[in-house]
């Protein structure tokens, strides 16, 4: 033996066992930490869930009857008394067709043994139409329970007035102190020290390979979320999305559904918006009942699969998975969540290559693509990731092109470029204006006359083509009605009154563009948005984190960078996407002679948002780290926003 191989093998020993141990100190501290949360349980004496007698309960508002207490006046309590015991969690069981909002008045022991009612803590709790049974979280000694349910909370002016009518009545009542692993908790423990082990360990290979670090949080950050979420509508027009994954996932024969599984495929009151699970213990029946009750193969309601021929290859990824569930025959609630699954994959592999094959502003790309509404839309059904995705995979290849003059750009790599526009824009033709941009690429890339004037003829044609396919069905024939989640619209009066008062709608238009920038561009609306769950509360450190990326990530792989006559074309571009994603919305969202224009999110601008951060993006600042200690200290901030902002707007409120 060598000494070659000698030394190659002592390596690989070195190396296993540095990994090993890093895998069982990853273990053992995820378990430890499991175990620390269950400390105020293990020190109690009484473990168990216990019934609560409902003689023990006084009664206001409600009548005792045979099934329990059954709500008789428009206003009720039921005071549980606890004397002073241990509370993991409180449950209460009820028997309600219709969503059940109700007040738990908590008087616990403070850290003097003692009952302070001028120390309540208040619990708000939203029950899942199809739940019966709600465990609150308390983990103190209690005195007393109160729990309180208004029936002017219950129904919904307009939509569920008839919710108040309905027979409501409390069944049961326990305390559950039973000791239980809590699953999705020690995930999430062991997947931030893992995170922390990836950083500290790889931290020279992400020094060179930034995109192998955003590929490895966001699909193991994204792989847990996928699972925290209920099985349950959350993201963003979610039912239309999943209608048309299922779609093509059924081509060509259409799905045979029944009402359990068309309620979460269309737009109807049940599920927009739905209250979610308020614990692990509520994910766990809810998903239960989709599984029992999801028919999605002989059921009587026959779907056939409509969907715009533009947006079809945005949800290949999610029908492939879907797909393959539907073979597999497995459950319509386990199904729901593993469909998503396919969303995260096809983003995660897009801005993979976006971020490798980018010159310019690797971070800024690593920034916005973990920022918690980014991976929100890339773990729920939705397009948005996929428009994302090859948008920026085109900027990306387009910027090596326009940042390498001396090297000559071939028909393969044109073509490419053309094709990620193509599939991103595609789907939502208000994006242009951004194949324009190509248009800047330097005449020295040509290898004459001739290819220069065809390349440049096919950008300007593929341009045409995708506003023609925006523009042409609202010129020729608008529709009477818009989207009438937006009140009583029509595109119709809305395109009659722009051609009519074209200079009064520019006003219209600039004004609540300008109004709108900061938010959505450098606020919460951009970074924060979490569908119909609740916002990321770190909005401030997300603005910090980027403003800090754009001015220093000033590294670029090429010899040139982006000149002042390149950013003034590049930003009347972006500022075309933005006019046509206001228009839309005006045209189809917003009620004819309304001065603010309806329906326009933060999400709409992502996008668009690479290529504007990189506008602000100077050479004049040098950032002076080593990229081991800067690559490795921007993705742990990104993981760490991100992980921060699913511990309390997903685990908190939805897993505990």
């Amino acid at each position: 033996m060598n000494k070659d191989t000698l030394s190659w093998k002592k390596e690989m020993v070195s190396l296993g066992l540095k990994y090993g141990l890093a895998i069982l100190i990853v273990f053992f501290l995820g378990a430890a930490l499991e175990y620390f949360y269950h400390v105020p349980l293990l020190r109690q004496e009484n473990r168990g869930v216990f019934e609560i007698s409902l003689d023990q309960v006084s009664a206001k508002g409600f009548e005792r009857r045979q099934e329990g207490f059954v709500l008789v006046e428009g206003e009720g309590t039921l005071t549980v008394p606890l004397g002073g015991q241990y509370v993991e969690q409180f449950a209460y069981f009820f028997d309600y067709d219709h969503l059940l909002n109700a007040k738990a008045y908590v008087c616990y022991y403070n850290e003097y043994g003692q009952a302070d009612p001028n120390q309540d803590l208040l619990v708000e709790d939203r029950n899942n139409k199809l739940a019966d049974a709600s465990y609150l979280s308390i983990r103190k000694k209690v005195d007393s329970i109160v729990l309180s349910i208004d029936k002017s909370e219950l129904g919904e002016p307009g939509t569920r007035e008839e919710a108040a009518d309905v027979p409501l009545a409390i069944t049961g009542l326990a305390v559950c102190n039973a000791l239980v692993i809590n699953g999705c908790r020690l995930a999430f423990f062991w997947l931030v020290s893992g995170l922390f082990a990836f950083f500290w360990l790889f931290r020279g290979y992400l020094a060179r390979h930034v995109e192998t670090g955003f590929l490895v949080v966001s699909l193991s950050v994204g792989a847990w979320a996928v699972f925290a979420f209920p099985a349950n509508k959350v993201g963003f027009d979610e039912e239309t999305h999943l209608y048309r994954a299922m779609g093509i996932a059924s081509y060509p024969h259409g799905m045979n559904v029944n009402q359990e599984v068309f309620s979460l495929m269309v737009p109807n009151l049940d599920s927009w918006p739905d209250n979610q699970p308020g614990s692990l213990a509520e994910q766990r029946a809810l998903r239960e009942y989709r599984d029992a009750y999801g028919d999605y193969k002989t059921g009587q309601i026959h779907l056939e699969p409509v969907i715009p021929k533009g947006t079809i290859p945005a949800y290949l990824g999610q029908a492939l998975v879907l797909k393959v569930c539907k073979g597999l025959g497995l459950p319509w609630g386990i199904m729901l969540m593993l469909g998503r699954l396919g969303n995260l994959l096809v983003y995660g592999a897009l801005m993979y290559f976006a971020i490798k094959k980018t010159p310019a502003g690797k971070l800024i790309m690593v920034v916005i693509g973990l920022m918690p509404t980014s991976m929100f839309l890339a773990c729920t059904y939705s397009y948005d990731p996929w428009v994302t995705g090859w948008i920026y995979l085109g900027c990306a290849c387009l910027l090596r092109e326009m940042l390498t003059p001396d090297q000559k750009i071939t028909w393969k790599r044109y073509l490419f470029i053309l094709l990620c526009f193509l599939l991103g824009c595609g789907a939502k033709a208000v994006y242009a204006p951004m194949v324009l941009i190509a248009l800047l690429i330097p005449a020295s890339k040509f290898q004459d006359k001739r290819q220069k004037y065809a390349m440049r003829a096919g950008i300007l044609l593929l341009t045409a083509g995708l506003m023609a396919s925006f523009v042409l069905p609202v010129l020729i024939a608008p529709k009477e009605t818009g989207d009438t989640r937006g009140g009583a619209t029509s595109e119709a009066g809305q395109m009659s009154y722009i051609l009519g008062h074209f200079l009064g709608y520019l006003r219209i238009l600039f004004k609540n563009i300008l109004s709108a920038m900061p938010k959505m561009v450098f606020g919460r609306d951009i970074f924060s948005v979490q569908g119909h769950l609740a916002d990321s509360p770190f909005t401030w450190f997300a603005m910090g984190l980027s403003g800090y990326v754009v001015v220093t990530d000033t590294r670029i792989t090429s010899k040139e960078a982006l000149k002042g006559g390149q950013k003034v074309w590049i930003f009347l571009m972006l500022g075309g996407c933005a006019l046509l994603i206001w228009t839309s919305m005006y045209i189809a969202y917003t009620v004819p002679g309304q001065r603010v224009i309806a329906g326009v999110q933060g999400r709409y601008y992502l996008p668009i948002l690479y290529l504007f951060y990189l506008l602000f993006n100077s050479r004049m600042v040098v950032a002076r780290f080593k990229n081991m200690w800067y690559h490795t200290g921007i993705l742990a901030a990104s993981a760490g926003l991100l992980l921060a902002s699913l511990w309390v707007t997903v685990f908190v409120p939805m897993c505990m």
